[in-house]
């Protein structure tokens, strides 16, 4: 009996060693985060270039309402990832707008048309929509898109499918991460 219970807390401890689920991972030293996954090609339902120098100065990180558990991650990775002056969640994006006088200019963020007039007053920027959901028992898929403000062009736009055996940020959020990293390496040179 005694044996059956140090078996069955060296397993607990064993499987949740393993799994650093949605904690958020700093670059390591080739500016990637740890995944031993890749989006295919099929995955890949979009991929345009997009001259992103210094006129891009913000990433406003559009919908993440209905995906409060992967809320967090998102943005943080987002964030670390960086790759512009700044990176807005909604919350911050409409403070931003109040603080700087552009409410009646700016009458909202949640369509195209109010990001359209943001965009006029304050510069370019991309917006950038994300969504995860289950789709069977283990399977999960990432759906994230990049899209210039100014002419409501989608740049990117990538969905990943991945199994979730021990967390979701190994197998199907940092693929699609490195892409996106990957994405604005190339279109900053």
């Amino acid at each position: 009996m005694k044996n059956t219970r140090l078996l069955i807390i060296f397993a607990t401890l064993l499987f949740s060693s393993c799994s650093s689920t949605l904690k958020v991972h700093e670059l390591n030293e080739k500016g990637k985060l740890p995944t031993d996954t890749q989006v295919t090609s099929s995955e890949i339902l979009i991929d345009k270039p997009l001259k992103i120098d210094t006129s891009f100065h913000l990433l406003f990180i559009k919908n993440l309402n209905g995906m409060n558990r992967y809320s967090q991650y998102i943005v943080g990775t987002l964030k670390n990832i960086s790759g512009f002056q700044e990176v807005k969640t909604s919350e911050e994006m409409e403070q931003y707008v109040i603080k700087n006088n552009l409410a009646d200019k700016v009458t909202n963020i949640s369509d195209n048309v109010g990001l359209y007039r943001l965009e006029r007053e304050i510069g370019n920027f991309l917006i950038c929509e994300t969504s995860a959901e289950q789709v069977d028992r283990y399977g999960y898929k990432f759906h994230f898109k990049i899209i210039n403000a100014a002419s409501s062009e989608i740049v990117l736009d990538v969905y990943h499918y991945a199994f979730n055996w021990a967390g979701l940020d190994r197998p199907l959020f940092n693929p699609v991460f490195n892409y996106y990293i990957d994405w604005l390496k190339k279109n900053k040179s």
